[in-house]
Formats: structure tokens, sequence, C-alpha cells
């Protein structure tokens, strides 16, 4: 494969793509954000069951390993650092996600802004979201204009001011399947209402595994059909590393963003019960094992930090897919300057 001709091929789409990154630290800057830096390799990675961290091996100048990991996000040293007295944050930065698809909507190497809002909820991160695609949106025209593309390139979406719909998940459901998700939020419902939809499902499939049938195969549709939609609350069994939703535990107060069906960022408002955020730790090492996963030691220092992390929400978006969007490009390929499936090809 010749590199240099794919990246020819996209040049137009990388150099824009560096404008879009700029425009994004500006948005953030202007709100008064720090921009802080993380490091790439980690002791100790997540638990999350659907990721794959990829291993490190470190020497030091005697030849002794050390077993790391690339972080699959900055999440856990943020957080380390709102403990530690830091405010609004932001970062930037390259994560690593091992068993992953070679093109499409994914990459094993890829690009995310994180970001964080000390006494705040996801709410505010959704005005953000909004926002800073409101903002780029308007800038690129300008950058665009100015550097005078050939064929007359235009962004396919040039206004996103007002654009996004806001919807609880318990209402996706009930307006797509006329279904009152209330009524399954365990897992024996949820598998009923797989056996009913004739999804096969296996009998020790997590709430999750069986939540996700039914949201890939009849929710997804119907986003790409609203375009740029975030949804909120997600059912308690899928709150990872987030708060319960105050007015009903029984609901997390997290949210997706979803362009035209396609996932763009996830966010928490941050649970900062170091004793509830174990037992979900160790709930996951559990499910890791179930799916015949590696198995890692739960970094006892992030579970003490949530003892003086200040009440924040933060979210993590994809700026390859971010890319994606404002370019109008289908595949992340095309806004890489060596995508995995190019770096490794024959």
């Amino acid at each position: 494969m010749n590199h240099t001709f794919h990246i020819s091929k996209n040049k137009s789409n990388l150099e824009l793509r560096s404008h879009i990154v700029r425009c994004i630290r500006e948005f953030f800057w202007d709100k008064n954000f720090l921009e802080v830096e993380t490091p790439l390799i980690v002791r100790y990675p997540g638990q999350e069951p659907n990721l794959s961290p990829m291993k490190v091996d470190i020497r030091d100048e005697l030849g002794k390993i050390f077993r790391g990991h690339l972080h699959t996000s900055p999440e856990y040293t943020m957080k380390k650092m709102l403990a530690s007295g830091f405010k609004n944050i932001f970062s930037i930065c390259k994560c690593f996600r091992n068993e992953e698809s070679f093109g499409g909507l994914h990459n094993p190497e890829f690009t995310m802004v994180e970001w964080y809002r000390v006494s705040s909820n996801i709410f505010e991160i959704m005005d953000d979201v909004e926002q800073v695609f409101a903002f780029v949106a308007e800038e690129m025209q300008t950058v665009i204009s100015n550097l005078k593309l050939e064929n007359n390139y235009q962004l396919p979406i040039t206004n996103y001011q007002n654009s996004f719909v806001r919807m609880q998940m318990r209402d996706l459901w009930k307006e797509v399947l006329d279904v009152d998700l209330d009524d399954y939020l365990n897992r024996d419902k949820m598998f009923e209402l797989c056996v009913q939809k004739k999804y096969n499902p296996k009998e020790d499939e997590s709430y999750e595994e069986l939540f996700y049938r039914v949201f890939l195969n009849e929710m997804e549709p119907k986003l790409r059909e609203i375009g740029n939609i975030i949804v909120y609350h997600y059912p308690a069994q899928m709150a990872a590393l987030s708060k319960l939703y105050d007015d009903d535990p029984r609901y997390a107060e997290r949210f997706e963003v979803y362009v035209d069906g396609m996932e763009i960022a996830n966010a928490f408002s941050e649970l900062t019960d170091a004793g509830e955020q174990l037992k979900r730790l160790q709930d996951e090492q559990e499910e890791r094992r179930r799916l015949g996963k590696e198995i890692y030691d739960i970094d006892m220092e992030f579970i003490e930090s949530l003892r003086n992390m200040p009440e924040c929400a933060g979210i993590a978006l994809g700026v390859d897919r971010f890319v994606q969007v404002l370019l109008g490009c289908k595949n992340i390929n095309d806004v890489l300057v060596l995508p995995m499936s190019k770096l490794f090809s024959s």
C-alpha cells in the first residue's frame, strides 16, 4: 500500500481536521477551561467489559520490566486531578482500544476530547455539546472560504444552532416500540422481551447485552431519522461511572450523543461515592470473567480520589467522528493520516 497516496487523497480533509481541532481548543479556552495533559501509559486500565486495553512492557535502565497499558480514555487521571483541586478541565489526546474494527467508525488508535465541569450536571454538559457543534461549524465556514479549497468545497451541514433533540431513554422506547421501559428494568423482563422479539438471547446474557439487542435493532434506525439527538437517563444497570438520578434512582444520569445514528459522545453526572464505585468495578470484573476476558487489578488510588472529588459532570467525545460528521465522511480512514487498515496492509 502506498501510504503517500492515501495521505494525498485525503489532504483536504486532513487540513480541515487541523482547523477543527484548533476550533475545539478555542471553544474551551473561551469558556475558561484549562487544557491538561495526562499520561498515555497507565498502570491500571479500566474494567469496562466491552473494552480491551493494549498492553505495554516498559523496562527501566536495569532491564526490570513493568507492565503498563495504553489508556482507553484519560478519565481516571482527569478525575484524580479534579480530586487534587483542579476545576473545569479538558484534554485532547490519543486513546487506544484493542480488538476494534479497522475502518468504518473505528480505529484502534483514535482521538478524544474529554472535559469536566465542577459543580455541574449532565444538562450543562448537553449545553456544551450543542454549543461546540455550533461554534466549530460556524468557524469552519470562515476557514473554508479563506482556504479556497478546490471544487468549491462546502460543509455538508453549516448550522447546528438548536439542532439537537433531547429525549429521555424511556420516551424513546415509548415512541419507537410503544413499550414502557419502566417495566423492563430487570434482566428477566428484558430477557422475556428479547425472546418475544425472536432475538434468540442466550441464558447467561447480561442486562446490558439484552438491552442493546433491542436498542441496536430498533432504536438506532429511528435515531438516524431524527438526525441530531441527545438520549439521556439510561437504566441504572448501565450507570458505569455515573451517579443515579435523584428523582428516580432506577435510572442513571448518563447521556449519549448521536448524529445521524452515529454515537459520538458519552457523558455522566459523575459518581463520587467511593464505596459504590468500588462495588461497580468489582461487578465489572465479574462480567469480564464471564466473558472470558482478562481481569485487571482495580486502581485503588482512583477509588480513594473519589472521596475528595467535587460534584461534577464530564463527557468523552470522539474527535475523529466529530470531524467525520462536519466533513460528511462515512469512513474514519478518510480523516486519519495513517489508519490501521493502511498502516498494516500488505
